[in-house]
């Protein structure tokens, strides 16, 4: 065999392996994909039921609102509920536009950045939701207890409502004083990024590790074709 005939047969078949390279990246990409997909699904899912719950909530407080309207006692506890519930419609909303914005199409690193943004606006959303929390109990003991049992809360005194009232307040600075005193001490941690994790939702995080199976693939095929 000539030495030509065999400088052809060795372009032959590194041009077999290169398509076979790129047919498993492919097949590694679509694969991926779809459990990334499948994971988006299901979160888009749960935030659309988080949705559901909100807007049932808004409707109630309408109601209790249209009913008590000339109560101001319990109209101000309805209206801080009903400002509460909206924003977390439109923190939900929100959330799944950036879910829908994902186009598979793009670069795997254009997609992990929506996906990152996704994670830290749930980690938000959630935060934010647990911080005003204390708030938010009073005049869901207020609302609730009126509505369902038709029990004045405020007849157990003033001053135990405002006592309940004041504590939520408290809590509110005492938090953001925690977390800007040990917040970076405490994302270093292993159980802190559990918790984070936690908070934005495991599909979120199935998705990501996907994508980052597809990146680290192509990162190790371009070394080793570069």
């Amino acid at each position: 065999m000539e030495f030509e005939e065999i400088k052809e047969l060795w372009a032959q078949s590194n041009r077999k392996l290169e398509a076979s390279m790129r047919l498993n990246t492919l097949l590694l990409q679509q694969w991926n994909l779809r459990k990334t997909d499948t994971s988006l699904k299901w979160l888009a899912r749960g935030i659309a039921f988080e949705l559901i719950v909100n807007v049932i909530g808004v409707m109630l407080l309408g109601f209790f609102a249209a009913a008590h309207w000339r109560e101001p006692q319990f109209l101000i506890p309805a209206a801080a509920l009903y400002v509460y519930a909206i924003g977390l419609i439109v923190a939900g909303g929100r959330q799944l536009a950036r879910i829908n914005a994902v186009d598979y199409d793009e670069p795997v690193v254009a997609i992990q950045k929506k996906l990152e943004e996704l994670r830290l606006a749930r980690i938000r959303t959630t935060l934010g939701t647990l911080l005003f929390a204390p708030l938010m109990w009073v005049p869901l003991l207020i609302v609730a207890l009126r509505g369902l049992f038709g029990v004045d809360v405020y007849a157990a005194g003033s001053a135990w409502l405002a006592a309940n009232l004041l504590f939520g307040l408290a809590v509110i600075p005492l938090a953001m004083f925690l977390a800007r005193r040990y917040g970076p001490r405490l994302a270093a941690s292993t159980a802190m990024r559990r918790l984070a994790d936690a908070i934005a939702g495991n599909t979120l995080i199935e998705a990501l590790a996907s994508l980052d199976s597809i990146r680290r693939f192509e990162d190790d095929h371009s070394v080793s074709t570069g």
